[in-house]
């Protein structure tokens, strides 16, 4: 507040002592300075947004929450895992996303020289996707890999919903396990089991399962 009064005061001492080569009213100086109160009041909001001039993206992950590892599955509970941070949607384009989609983000620990991040995305009103970013040290997008999502499967003589849920350890061994819930059955199925690291590329490589 006190910069932007400085701001208006020099800005009335500049167009007063330009009278004498043009001459202006009381309108026009209140014009200007409402102009720079109107300016000054979208950067506030801006801020607040995590989007500034110099530069949005780094603003943005400046100020999120960071959750340490290890890591578990918390199904549709996402809530659980920590403080998401909604993504200015002036930004969804970094991640891959039209502008349409309502994003949240939630910054992990850093594996090598590469920064790491959970996004989600509500497929509807209830049902979430996760998915881990890697990017590189100007927030561009390196890869990425689906952690957990939710999805109905007609599979001829049955009908059910297929389940995604994760692991990650300390180090970014980070395990996925798909289950599938017949509407018969009581209780899930595991049917597949698969296995990722982060490589020195910063991409997701599939390892093999040692039993």
């Amino acid at each position: 507040m006190r910069k932007f009064a400085i701001l208006t005061v020099t800005l009335l001492v500049v167009l007063m002592a330009s009278c004498g080569q043009k001459k202006r009213d009381a309108a026009y100086y209140e014009m200007m300075v409402d102009s720079i109160r109107k300016a000054e009041q979208v950067k506030e909001i801006q801020k607040k947004s995590g989007v500034t001039d110099e530069d949005p993206l780094e603003a943005f992950f400046l100020k999120l929450s960071r959750r340490t590892l290890p890591i578990q599955s918390e199904g549709a509970h996402w809530e659980r895992l920590g403080e998401f941070t909604e993504l200015p949607r002036t930004l969804n384009e970094s991640f891959g996303y039209m502008s349409e989609t309502e994003l949240k983000v939630l910054s992990m620990p850093p594996r090598g020289h590469h920064q790491v991040v959970m996004l989600l995305e509500m497929q509807d009103s209830i049902t979430p996707a996760l998915y881990l970013y890697t990017m590189d040290s100007q927030h561009k997008a390196i890869d990425l890999l689906c952690l957990y999502e939710e999805r109905a499967e007609d599979r001829g003589t049955d009908f059910g919903k297929t389940r995604l849920e994760y692991f990650i350890t300390s180090d970014y061994t980070i395990t996925l396990m798909r289950y599938y819930q017949s509407h018969e059955a009581t209780r899930p199925e595991l049917e597949q089991t698969r296995r990722y690291v982060i490589n020195k590329k910063g991409e997701f490589e599939e390892v093999i399962i040692e039993l």
